[in-house]
């Protein structure tokens, strides 16, 4: 102990000293520290703003791709609106021409009918039923052409529907346009 009171000035002051370099040194640290905080916060920053305007224009670019597939869609939708009333009007007509046809063949079949009964007026034993032959055809003919019609029409509708959804998956289905 004698020793530390003897020498206790320059202790003092080796300890001072200690304290000020360590003081320096953590105010040199903490500045190097703060500033390299600094510089990435920035560059986070930098980054964040980066990644927002990257998406932004993404977002944009999806929603254009977005409307110009819509756009291309209802521009099917309604050409295949339009080929559908085409088929339709097609139908139309076709049983219009074919009711034509049935009125015709109804008109013959019944003078075909008139000529057998005239001609077998005389004849025993002919019933009526041998000579409605001609009403039979006639009436077998009318149900084979108005089936023919409807598979018809759901054909050409079929169709048109099938190209209208080609033409659509074949819009979406194709990469977009940069």
């Amino acid at each position: 102990m004698s020793w530390l009171l003897s020498y206790w000035k320059p202790a003092l002051i080796a300890v001072l000293c200690g304290l000020v370099v360590w003081w320096f040194s953590h105010q040199r640290y903490t500045a190097g520290y703060s500033k390299a905080n600094a510089e990435w916060a920035l560059k986070w920053k930098q980054r964040d703003a980066d990644d927002a305007t990257a998406l932004a224009k993404r977002q944009a670019e999806a929603r254009a791709e977005e409307q110009r597939r819509q756009g291309e869609i209802d521009a099917i939708r309604k050409q295949a609106s339009q080929q559908l009333a085409g088929v339709q009007a097609d139908a139309d007509r076709a049983r219009a021409a074919s009711r034509g046809l049935h009125d015709r063949a109804d008109k013959l079949a019944r003078q075909l009918a008139d000529r057998e009964r005239a001609c077998g007026a005389g004849t025993p034993g002919r019933s009526e039923a041998e000579t409605s032959g001609a009403v039979l055809l006639a009436d077998l003919f009318r149900r084979a052409d108005d089936r023919a019609g409807e598979l018809a029409r759901e054909a050409d509708e079929a169709r048109a529907r099938g190209l209208a959804c080609e033409a659509a998956y074949g819009s979406i289905a194709t990469t977009p346009k940069r």
